[in-house]
């Protein structure tokens, strides 16, 4: 469990996290980009403002790719993703998830870390990934290959991408409901919730129908390469000063 010294403390210095890394280095994700001309696609918008966003969206994802994963010291890292959202202002779920570390850190809240979040796609309990990234505060301890659940208020979730701070079960059950349609690899699992709603009042029929339905787990896996040490964050603290919160 979250040791910190009150729950409500620890979920607002969380929520200043999450809105710290788009404050302090406002950014464009191409991702959400991406999001935005399916979306006008799909209700049938011009085409030459699909083909303007599409057009903008692809420039963000070349220039991402090229600064992404540079070769150096821990630190060198570090630094090319706080420039990223600083200097070229682009950087997904990913970029942001890695600054919202460094700021945790930096700030004195040494377990925080970057993490995938994976689901159970099948009732074989198959591990999917769902390509999102977020950082994660807790007091249960990681290895580095394990996949982890998180229940109800045993973590933290940081989601700058998303804008989300939320206790774990909170942000689980956001995941299977208000963010599903969001990501590619949930999205169909909007059926449940509609299968709900034509369910009748006859009980019995909803028992039996109650027996197809699929709740899935979300687990959280380390994002490794991305791990942030203490005498680090003290090397970041000093050179990106604006990290500090006031």
């Amino acid at each position: 469990m979250i040791t910190f010294q009150s729950r409500n403390k620890a979920i607002r210095d969380a929520d200043r996290i999450t809105r710290a890394v788009n404050s302090i280095y406002p950014h464009i994700s191409e991702s959400k980009i991406k999001k935005s001309v399916e979306h006008q696609q799909a209700i049938k918008y011009p085409d030459n403002i699909c083909y303007k966003l599409g057009n903008f969206r692809l420039k963000k994802s070349m220039k991402l790719d090229n600064l992404r994963y540079k070769q150096g010291d821990g630190t060198d890292l570090f630094r090319d993703i706080i420039n990223m959202l600083k200097q070229h202002k682009i950087g997904n779920c990913y970029e942001s998830a890695v600054v919202a570390q460094i700021i945790g850190k930096v700030n004195g809240i040494n377990n925080i870390y970057p993490a995938k979040i994976f689901y159970n796609k099948e009732k074989s309990g198959y591990q999917t990934q769902l390509d999102h990234v977020v950082a994660i505060i807790t007091d249960k301890s990681f290895e580095p290959k394990g996949y982890y659940n998180f229940k109800n208020k045993d973590a933290i979730i940081v989601d700058p991408w998303l804008g989300v701070t939320e206790y774990a079960g909170d942000y689980i059950n956001k995941l299977r409901t208000d963010f599903a349609n969001i990501f590619s690899g949930i999205s169909d699992l909007k059926y449940t919730f509609k299968f709900l709603k034509s369910i009748t009042h006859n009980i019995e029929e909803f028992k039996e129908k109650r027996k197809y339905m699929f709740k899935p787990d979300f687990t959280f896996k380390l994002h490794t390469e991305e791990l942030l040490s203490v005498q680090d964050a003290e090397i970041l603290k000093k050179e990106y000063p604006e990290l500090i919160l006031k």
